[in-house]
């Protein structure tokens, strides 16, 4: 990269006081970069438009010098938060999921919408069909069958606060955003409860909701309704909290009783220990009974990256775009 023109020093200074560092916009700029295309009154115009597609900023706030640069945020954003987070600490990963959206909805064939989303009790007979129980992979298969990608956000830079989960409408098409970092088990109640959002109709077009904290305790209406909605999925009751009588168990007690238990109620192991992990706040034994259950499993994050790929005509992305896909999929905070 050569020395910065004075017209992108004003743009990285812009980038700069919405929240990006200049490791992240390196990360996200294409090979064939070179500051010296702001040299020009169009060069400024097209850098600002590149620009503002990565990092989810508005083109125009970037090439007028004397703007505020203003962040392109999902449409009817809604942020379900705790009180000590403010909205505005939500801003850059909100702003970044839309743009890495966007691309992802260039490659992803669209799909009729059905005409209403089976109920959490229906939903859960249809996925269960020949199955022991409910997976990661079911309840991703099935939103990716239904048109609506899912997509896993971690590259983020590096003071960014992210939510658990996003769920918003862009040019009419559904998307679910997840942030987990778990490896096994905690992605599976986040994926169900974001498609509760959507199936509930919590999410339209005028409507995005952004769960800071997917919290089973939440006293949101609409939390409480996707909350139930993946209960009754992915345990048949829209209650279930899972607490055995009897002593507090290790962790490999734990990871022998929800193999068993899952088997008796058709529930997948990892929620039955998760489930009682939250119950009974013992997180060390139900983390030692997830690695036990899980051993060399791939990833929930492996697993999303893999499927998400694979429904996405790629040859649809331009170079640029395909570049920054990759970045996303496989990257880290910065």
């Amino acid at each position: 990269m050569t020395v910065a023109s004075p017209h992108m020093n004003r743009l990285y200074s812009k980038l700069k006081t919405v929240g990006y560092n200049r490791k992240y916009i390196q990360s996200l700029l294409p090979d064939w970069w070179d500051d010296e295309i702001a040299e020009t009154p169009a060069g400024l115009q097209q850098a600002s438009l590149i620009l503002g597609q990565a990092f989810g900023i508005r083109a125009e706030s970037l090439w007028t010098e004397n703007a505020e640069p203003a962040l392109n945020l999902p449409q009817g954003i809604r942020f379900k938060h705790r009180e000590n987070i403010v909205a505005d600490d939500l801003s850059i990963a909100c702003a970044v999921a839309r743009s890495l959206a966007l691309i992802v909805l260039k490659a992803f064939p669209p799909k009729l919408r059905p005409d209403f989303y089976l109920d959490a009790g229906e939903l859960r007979k249809q996925l269960l069909a020949g199955k022991k129980w409910i997976t990661f992979q079911d309840v991703l298969t099935h939103c990716l069958n239904l048109g609506i990608p899912v997509i896993h956000l971690q590259h983020l830079p590096s003071k960014a606060k992210k939510m658990d989960g996003l769920a918003f409408e862009q040019n009419g098409r559904p998307v679910i955003i997840l942030t987990q970092n778990h490896p096994h088990g905690y992605a599976l109640f986040d994926l169900a409860h974001e498609l509760g959002h959507i199936t509930l109709g919590h999410v339209t077009a005028e409507h995005a909701i952004v769960d800071q904290k997917i919290d089973a305790d939440a006293d949101d209406e609409d939390e409480r309704a996707a909350n139930r909605f993946a209960l009754e999925l992915l345990t048949g009751d829209p209650e279930c909290k899972i607490v055995p009588t009897g002593r507090n168990l290790n962790g490999n007690e734990l990871a022998s009783a929800a193999l068993r238990y899952g088997e008796l109620n058709k529930i997948d192991p990892l929620h039955i220990v998760l489930n009682y992990g939250y119950s009974k706040n013992h997180w060390g034994v139900a983390n030692a009974a997830i690695n036990q259950i899980a051993k060399n499993a791939p990833s929930d994050q492996e697993i999303l990256r893999t499927a998400l790929l694979q429904s996405l005509e790629l040859d649809d992305l331009n170079e640029d775009d395909y570049a920054l896909l990759q970045t996303h999929l496989k990257g880290n905070a910065d």
